[in-house]
């Protein structure tokens, strides 16, 4: 979360608008912290849950695979 801080939260509001995958979302400038409610036939919550795996090589492919379903920096763009 260290890296939201040099993001402005409207920069931040803005790219979350535009990822349809996600239902809601809470930004905590206080904290520094990001609540996301996602749609869960978008997003497989085995994913979440990888991100956060004790391996380092799960939660980078977990990364992957959830950038790929939120079409995130061209995936999935022709």
């Amino acid at each position: 979360m260290a890296h939201l801080a040099t993001f402005n939260s409207s920069e931040i509001e803005r790219a979350l608008q535009n990822i349809p995958a996600f239902k809601n979302y809470k930004l905590n400038n206080a904290t520094g912290s990001l609540l996301i409610e996602y749609d869960a036939s978008i997003v497989k919550p085995h994913l979440i849950d990888a991100l956060f795996s004790q391996s380092e090589q799960d939660a980078e492919q977990a990364c992957y695979a959830l950038g790929a379903c939120l079409e995130i920096d061209g995936a999935n763009h022709e």
